[in-house]
């Protein structure tokens, strides 16, 4: 296996900033990657020429680092292939869980690793709304019993009365849903990894929108399908470009986040709805429609989901009450054909015999809560947005953006043609950037980020004070600067 420069660069991007001599911080952090497994025994690192340039260091930095690396016995250089991690173990050797799955960056590489010791613009994790925690008290005894008593605790299909109250909800928004139709998950995410597993077979035809969810394309990438992208706007998806692609090789199945875009915040328009709808009855394809991002809708109300503007049975709407709520809750659902969500459910119990029952008690008069959550979370949107978009105008006049409908995010162009080596700087001086190829698959410009803006005004500014120094350092040329810190 081998790996390129921006791969590199990439991956050494999470966790976050470290301190000491540049050298050492590499040494460390492509060693951290070794051991992980993330970079596997045999594969090829990049010539230490190709990696300063990605990394905006010196040759004489990326040359020391691999220096230190063969002598710790975890690189080789080989003559005529370059430099290669060593062969880890005896022979015959075979490791017990298969690094496969962590080769390269992912979604939750700054969850399990623990919050970077920097200003973290690299996630788009929201707050707790206050209440969540006054409801979670309010609980009582009886319910409480109610939940152990009544049935052994394994249900993988969902609390009932959750499952009716996210039908019913379902049914005043215009789209008639009956209880069989809602499958209960761990979060939006386990939604989307069941149903990429109950659909997809390998080499299967997938397409997304450019830039998407990161946590998808994972998805389908480790279940070996063959990903597509469709460029997407400021009115979401391009459908008709998804026409001209289907019109060649209708894809299995189509993923849209219809109601609010991460990491763009574009709403889908109601014509390319409809015409996503017909297009799903004439090819037979699967639709997913993630709108885990509805109840973060700062402009305009939610339209109709797609589901509701087609009898095709190959509709399948992911939702979640994690980024309106809390992402702690881990409570997402799928609603789909009745026949479909049986299925699902089946997967779902070999997986982890049912969601939390307690949480999910917990979601059912969350939604009672609903229209308080709503205001609450638009405002505190809204104002995010204002301080950051203020912020970048003033600071970051030549970085530009469309601005978003909805979500904790802001899609920004940087005027550079690596981001990925302008998150290296910036992590020198304090903050956590993640490169916009993050979101798209290969190939695409290497020329945004995604900047949150659900965070304390505080860390807002000092952020953006971050980046401004850390930008003005990298359009000067500066090469090895010095680790700062959390100087602000």
């Amino acid at each position: 296996m081998r790996f390129s420069a921006e791969q590199v660069a990439g991956m050494l991007l999470e966790p976050g900033a470290r301190s000491g001599a540049l050298h050492r911080q590499l040494s460390e952090g492509l060693g951290d990657l070794i051991d992980l497994g993330e970079i596997p025994p045999e594969a090829t690192l990049p010539s230490e020429r190709a990696l300063a340039k990605a990394l905006a260091v010196s040759r004489t930095t990326v040359v020391a680092a691999y220096q230190t690396l063969r002598h710790e016995g975890r690189l080789e250089r080989r003559q005529g292939s370059g430099t290669r991690v060593t062969a880890s173990g005896r022979p015959g050797d075979r490791e017990t869980v298969s690094a496969r799955a962590l080769v390269g960056e992912h979604a939750g590489r700054s969850f399990v690793h623990g919050a970077p010791p920097t200003i973290d613009f690299s996630t788009a994790a929201l707050p707790c709304l206050d209440l969540v925690p006054d409801v979670a008290a309010s609980l009582t005894r009886t319910e409480y019993a109610a939940l152990t008593q009544t049935h052994h605790g394994y249900q993988p299909r969902g609390l009932p009365a959750l499952r009716e109250r996210l039908a019913a909800m379902y049914t005043n928004d215009g789209v008639p849903t009956t209880p069989d139709q809602i499958l209960v998950t761990s979060g939006a995410q386990q939604a989307l990894e069941l149903i990429t597993h109950g659909c997809l077979q390998p080499g299967d035809n997938v397409v997304t929108e450019a830039p998407t969810y990161r946590g998808a394309l994972e998805a389908f990438s480790l279940a070996n399908c063959r990903i597509r992208s469709v460029p997407c706007d400021d009115h979401g998806m391009e459908v008709e470009r998804l026409e001209d692609l289907a019109a060649i090789r209708p894809p299995r199945l189509i993923y849209v986040q219809s109601s609010v875009h991460n990491p763009t915040g574009s709403v889908l328009a109601d014509d390319r709805r409809r015409r996503l709808a017909r297009l799903a009855e004439r090819h037979g394809t699967v639709v997913v429609d993630d709108t885990a991002l509805v109840g973060t809708l700062i402009e305009g109300t939610p339209t109709v989901s797609i589901a509701g503007l087609t009898t095709s049975e190959r509709v399948l709407t992911i939702g979640s009450m994690s980024k309106l709520f809390w992402s702690g809750l881990r409570l997402g659902w799928i609603r789909g054909p009745a026949q479909a969500i049986a299925r699902l459910a089946q997967m779902k119990g070999m997986t982890d015999l049912g969601t939390s029952l307690v949480s999910q008690q917990i979601g059912v008069h969350l939604l009672d809560r609903l229209p308080d959550a709503q205001a609450t979370r638009r405002r505190q949107l809204a104002e995010g947005l204002a301080t950051l978009t203020g912020l970048l105008t003033d600071h970051l006049p030549a970085w530009t953006w469309q601005r978003p409908r909805g979500g904790a995010s802001l899609w920004v162009r940087i005027p550079t043609d690596s981001v990925t080596s302008f998150a290296h700087v910036a992590l020198r001086f304090g903050v956590a950037i993640l490169p916009g190829t993050a979101f798209s698959p290969a190939g695409v410009p290497d020329d945004h980020t995604r900047l949150p803006y659900a965070l304390p005004r505080g860390a807002l500014v000092a952020g953006v004070q971050r980046l401004t120094r850390a930008w003005n350092a990298y359009t000067d040329g500066h090469r090895d600067l010095p680790a700062v810190g959390v100087r602000t």
